[in-house]
């Protein structure tokens, strides 16, 4: 089983994560001791107060020790094992976020990017005082508690940025630089469980309003009319390629039934799915 990061929070209405916007959330981890695979479809900063962190990201393991963070782009898949006394808050945003961020504080983002940065601040006070107080504010779990625990957000991030210019930037321009690129990937890894444009925002973390524009922008079509041909392209694919039934396929490609999968697919390709399955079983 893969957990979904911060989908899997925001869906159990998990009492650790607050929402403080439509595109950054905190969470207080104190996870049980359990190797999870892991996705996370927002960008992640996670502070480890106590204990300690193994990740498999990549192929490369990183022990990510007490007093250090890491910050890790959208998109990954990794696995997780914390120790059991392991104790984090973490903070998830969205390129939006980000992009506002470098824009208010006029930051020149000129070192190469990164996508998975570590950094030690154990030596650094400010920084200290700050994760706590965030902690102290976040478990008081006070509506009330929303604008100054952005403000706490905001001064944490410009002083890691103060003391670590090299690696906050490199990780900030990581996200300007793969922004769209990163939409189109996830959006075609989890076409299965795309069954609506409403999945799409969803999944992404978007407002609709902000999902449309930025997907048209990028597309140059709409996100149902995208939709509609990544689903027929990809079951075109499986007809040719594999032995797999109408029924499976259909389910694959994000189709709840397989008689609504027939009836798009003629829609589209002006043939029944077996037919394109015969007609096109030799360039398997």
């Amino acid at each position: 089983m893969t957990v979904t990061i911060p989908n899997y929070f925001i869906d159990q209405k998990h009492p650790s994560l607050v929402q403080l916007d439509e595109n950054l959330y905190i969470e207080n981890s104190r996870t049980k001791q359990q190797k999870v695979l892991v996705r996370n479809t927002m960008h992640g900063l996670t502070f480890i107060r106590n204990g300690h962190k193994e990740v498999t990201l990549k192929g490369k393991h990183l022990t990510i020790p007490k007093e250090h963070a890491i910050l890790f782009s959208q998109g990954n898949y990794f696995t997780n094992l914390n120790s059991p006394d392991y104790d984090a808050i973490t903070l998830f945003f969205d390129d939006r976020y980000i992009i506002d961020f470098v824009k208010k504080y006029h930051l020149r983002l000129t070192v190469a990017s990164s996508a998975t940065i570590t950094i030690s601040y154990s030596q650094k006070q400010t920084i200290l005082r700050l994760v706590a107080s965030l902690m102290e504010t976040h478990e008081e779990k006070q509506t009330s508690n929303t604008e100054r625990l952005k403000l706490q957000i905001e001064m944490l991030l410009l002083e890691l940025h103060h003391y670590y210019p090299k690696q906050t930037e490199a990780f900030f321009r990581h996200i300007l630089q793969t922004s769209d690129a990163r939409i189109r990937y996830i959006l075609e890894e989890n076409i299965d469980i795309l069954h609506s444009v409403s999945d799409m925002h969803t999944l992404l973390r978007m407002s609709p309003s902000h999902f449309h524009k930025r997907f048209v922008e990028h597309f140059g079509e709409s996100p149902k009319k995208w939709l509609d041909k990544q689903r027929i392209e990809k079951a075109k694919f499986l007809l040719s390629s594999s032995d797999r039934s109408i029924g499976e396929i259909a389910t694959e490609c994000g189709y709840a039934t397989a008689s609504w999968f027939t009836a798009q697919f003629k829609k589209y390709c002006k043939t029944t799915p077996n037919n394109y399955r015969r007609e096109n079983r030799h360039h398997s």
